[in-house]
């Protein structure tokens, strides 16, 4: 039975913010552990009655109900490159799309798009000539679209294209190969270049291909699809020497920046990698974000203690300058005897986030241990490389959940998070969280959730999902556009009901296509972008950071200045300055010696001429 939350919720209109600090809560709810099977990955239904949808849907302001589906799992692990917005500021959507509830023959790509004054009407047919699911959307040519979606019963990728996006007849065909495993499935996949013909695409083996039990292979077509110069190669960092399963849905693409593509990888099962080449493809570079504390796991062979872990969501975007941001999904595993079940600890949560300057995380056992759990081995650092959790909604200074929590699959309570980043380098990150006071049953309902970090700076949360037309949905699989203008653009998934009917948690029911907007100046203060971007002054995040024994900060100036540059403590204390006096336009540099320098949180201020730039910076 649904409780009712406060009438201050129930009335509520306008955004909400919460502040950064991290609520207290009943700590000893981390150690609740749930028993569960690895599947490397589902595309099956459960057979289910389809619960009634009670009477109609509110929407928020900014928001538009843009599809439907009864079919409710959009992914495995992660979900992205489903959502575009294009530069005339356009928009196109898609999802696995099922109104069929039992087998499901009508399942394939629910498609909408938006043409700059209003979205399409409701899908009720596939784009597919058959029976398909999970598609990845770019677009293609020079104003164009394209889908690719797999057929799991025979393991076939299907290719949707046509010239003018959203309008006239998809062109489809099948992906046809001489090279690469039998099985194909779960596509995900990017185009690039000037003329956005050059298509990147990853796959799955579905079944062992060389060596392991499950790989991602990797093609490129420079043509639009007409011929592929690259067919189901694994690459360097990711064969059966690196990893001995790569499993469906682990795969998140980046949108491109000229040449620069890059992926994330993500499991609680192997590292958190991220695989980018900078010349479209030809060659790539690994870099593991988080050590996995058990190199080649094997479910046959490998015991482990209980260790702290991605929750096998995850998200990447890359800045304008081709530097690559990544956030994931935190929780805690523990695999104690050979075989497939595990123990995973729902209760565990958080959003971490890393970027190119920024070190690894390693491989001991609580290296991603919340910062608030109190492990000494941890190296989360809140607001640093921990940037999400749950929300004290009522203000009472600590986060009270009902009687259990619902989890997917390996998904602590904060997980699915999203990200872009703007024209000004401003990061912003979607998630979706269980959310306090929001209950259905014994359960809370998850929140889409929302931050904005510039300058160093992680902002307020804001709750996306709090209006009054919300109080009784589930919000989950948000996806952000990687283009922008004045508001953050955002596509969802709400129901009635926590879980997934395809684990047989509920039954199935109507799962709505949000899509929504947000100034963004509500997740980051008016200013703050252009103090960020200052036209004649660009400064480094310091590196390393976290800082041991010494960092250095890069500075690039436009023009002839006096340059200089303060350090201070959290409470203001000036601890170090350095001042290089009236300096030439170029690059310089401030090294900073650390060693005397108690643990914590400081902020350095560049100053060149007229202008200041602050950024934090972390000793430990």
């Amino acid at each position: 039975m649904k409780k009712l939350i406060t009438l201050l919720l129930m009335v509520a209109v306008a955004v909400m913010s919460f502040s950064q600090n991290i609520p207290s809560y009943d700590k000893s709810r981390i150690n609740e552990a749930h028993k569960v099977y690895y599947e490397r990955a589902n595309d099956f239904e459960v057979k289910a009655p389809v619960l009634e949808q009670s009477g109609p849907r509110a929407f928020a302001p900014d928001e538009t109900l843009i599809g439907k589906t009864v079919y409710d799992l959009q992914t495995n692990f992660s979900v992205k490159n489903r959502f575009y917005r294009y530069d005339d500021g356009t928009m196109a959507a898609v999802w696995t799309q099922g109104l069929e509830a039992s087998a499901f023959p009508d399942r394939g790509t629910g498609y909408n798009y938006y043409n700059g004054t209003e979205w399409g009407a409701i899908p009720t047919e596939r784009i597919e000539s058959i029976r398909c699911g999970w598609p990845s959307y770019s677009p293609l040519g020079e104003n164009g679209e394209l889908v690719i979606s797999h057929d799991f019963g025979a393991s076939e990728l299907y290719i949707n294209s046509r010239d003018t996006k959203g309008t006239g007849d998809w062109v489809e065909s099948v992906f046809t190969y001489t090279n690469g495993p039998p099985d194909l499935s779960w596509p995900r996949h990017i185009t690039a270049g000037p003329d956005n013909n050059t298509i990147h695409l990853t796959v799955n083996s579905v079944n062992e291909y060389l060596g392991m039990d499950a790989a991602q292979v990797y093609s490129r077509s420079l043509d639009g699809g007409i011929s592929w110069d690259i067919e189901n190669i694994i690459i360097d960092g990711m064969g059966d020497g690196d990893y001995l399963d790569l499993g469906a849905d682990e795969i998140v693409w980046a949108d491109p920046v000229g040449n620069t593509i890059a992926f994330v990888c993500a499991s609680e099962w192997h590292d958190l990698f991220m695989m980018k080449s900078t010349d479209n493809g030809d060659t790539w570079e690994k870099t593991i974000i988080w050590e996995h504390p058990y190199p080649l796991f094997d479910w046959d062979e490998t015991i482990t203690d209980t260790f702290f872990c991605v929750d096998r969501t995850a998200s990447i975007a890359l800045a304008l300058d081709g530097k690559a941001h990544v956030v994931y999904g935190i929780n805690r595993v523990i695999h104690d005897e050979v075989g497939t079940s595990y123990w995973v600890f729902p209760l565990v949560e958080g959003i971490g986030y890393w970027n190119e300057d920024m070190e690894p995380i390693s491989g001991d056992i609580d290296a991603m241990a919340p910062p608030q759990y109190g492990y000494a081995n941890s190296e989360m650092v809140e607001d640093y490389n921990y940037v999400g959790w749950m929300q004290d909604v009522d203000g009472d200074g600590e986060v009270t959940l009902n009687e259990d929590i619902l989890y997917y699959r390996s998904s602590g309570p904060c997980t699915m998070p999203a990200i872009t980043i703007d024209g000004d380098g401003v990061v912003y990150i979607l998630y979706a969280a269980t959310t306090e006071t929001y209950e259905y049953d014994v359960y809370n309902y998850k929140h889409i959730w929302g931050r904005g970090m510039a300058n160093g700076t992680w902002y307020d949360f804001v709750d996306l999902s709090e209006d009054i037309s919300h109080i009784f949905d589930e919000c989950i699989y948000p996806q952000l556009a990687s283009s922008s203008d004045g508001f953050i653009h955002y596509f969802y998934n709400a129901d009635l009901t926590p879980g997934l009917a395809l684990d047989e948690v509920t039954a199935y029911e109507e799962n709505r296509q949000i899509y929504a907007m947000l100034p963004k100046d509500d997740l980051v203060p008016v200013g703050i972008s252009e103090e960020f971007n200052n036209a004649n002054i660009s400064v480094s995040q310091n590196f390393p950071n976290p800082v041991n024994t010494s960092t250095s900060i890069r500075v690039s100036l436009e023009e002839s200045v006096s340059l200089s540059m303060e350090l201070t403590n959290m409470v203001g204390q000036k601890v170090l300055s350095q001042d290089k006096g009236f300096v030439n336009a170029g690059s310089h540099e401030f090294a900073v010696d650390a060693t005397d320098l108690q643990s914590g949180i400081y902020f350095y201020t560049v100053t060149a001429g007229d202008s200041k730039v602050t950024k934090r910076m972390i000793v430990r």
